[in-house]
C-alpha cells in the first residue's frame, strides 16, 4: 500500500504492472489528518509493504510505523517520486531482507 499525495490513475497503473501486484491500495493524504485512518488497510492481512512517500505526507505520518511494527508489516519511506524504478530501487535498498520469496513478516 501506498499512503500519500495525489492517486493518479496512470501513475498507479504503471506501479502495478512494473512491480507485479495484485492490488495497489493508495491512500491519498491531506496536511494535518489524523493518521487513524490508516491502520485499517495497515492491518490487512493481504499488505506485504507500507510505502509512506514522504515528500507529499505531514512530518506527523512518520508516526505510521507504529501500526506497521504492530501489524509486522515493513515500512518503506519513499524520498522521491513513485516511478517504478525509483520505487523498486527503493524497495531493494530498504526491505528486501523482509520480503524474500514473498514471505509475509512475522506478526508482532
Amino acid at each position: 500500500m501506498l499512503i500519500g499525495g495525489d492517486r493518479r490513475s496512470e501513475a498507479h497503473a504503471s506501479l502495478r504492472s512494473a512491480l507485479k501486484l495484485a492490488e495497489l491500495i493508495w491512500i491519498e493524504t491531506r496536511e494535518h489528518e489524523s493518521i487513524e485512518r490508516f491502520e485499517p488497510s495497515i492491518a490487512r492481512p493481504d499488505v506485504a509493504l507500507v510505502i509512506l512517500a514522504i515528500r507529499w505526507s505531514s512530518h506527523a505520518f512518520g508516526e505510521v510505523k507504529s501500526f506497521c511494527d504492530e501489524y509486522g508489516k515493513p515500512l518503506l519511506r519513499l524520498p522521491g517520486g513513485y516511478n517504478p524504478n525509483q520505487v523498486a530501487r527503493q524497495i531493494l535498498q530498504q526491505c528486501s531482507d523482509r520480503l524474500q520469496d514473498g514471505e509475509q513478516p512475522p506478526a508482532t
